[in-house]
């Protein structure tokens, strides 16, 4: 087994993604993803842990995710490795846009919105030059979707 399949097997373990989610909280790093940047060979992206409420349960979920920056907000992308349906996370802020961040530390409320039209392409551009993975799940989710790209603003 590569070395890669091993990172995305503990990431998508029960333990693995539990212990990830409480070191990124407190200590604003992600184990999984410096792993899988090392074994992909592609650059570290700075995680956060978003908590969204599932749009079934009504539960807080929360999910480590890379962000990038999108002028005062920041993204997120929801990828998932270039599947053909969203990752849940994303289904959750569709129904429930409020949520919680945390990134290096820090706690903020945001509201999520999908990027459209321009606003995605520009930001599509700078998170594909930043993280060139994102070219290879958008070549695997073409037939079934769009890559939805989120913006996280800070709540009022």
């Amino acid at each position: 087994m590569s070395a890669s399949a091993r990172v995305i097997q503990f990431a998508i373990s029960p333990l693995g993604a539990a212990l990830d989610r409480q070191t990124v909280r407190w200590t604003g790093w992600s184990l999984v993803n410096f792993l899988f940047s090392r074994a992909t060979g592609q650059p570290y992206n700075a995680p956060l842990l978003l908590t969204a409420t599932g749009a079934k349960t009504g539960r807080p979920r929360r999910v480590v995710l890379p962000f990038f920056p999108a002028g005062e907000a920041i993204a997120v992308v929801g990828s998932r490795g270039g599947m053909p349906t969203d990752p849940y996370w994303a289904r959750n802020l569709r129904k429930n846009p409020d949520a919680t961040i945390h990134i290096r530390r820090a706690v903020r409320r945001v509201r999520a919105r999908v990027a459209r039209g321009e606003e995605r392409a520009g930001l599509w551009e700078s998170i594909t030059s930043q993280a060139p993975i994102y070219l290879d799940y958008e070549r695997r989710a073409a037939q079934h979707r769009e890559i939805p790209v989120f913006i996280l603003d800070d709540a009022a």
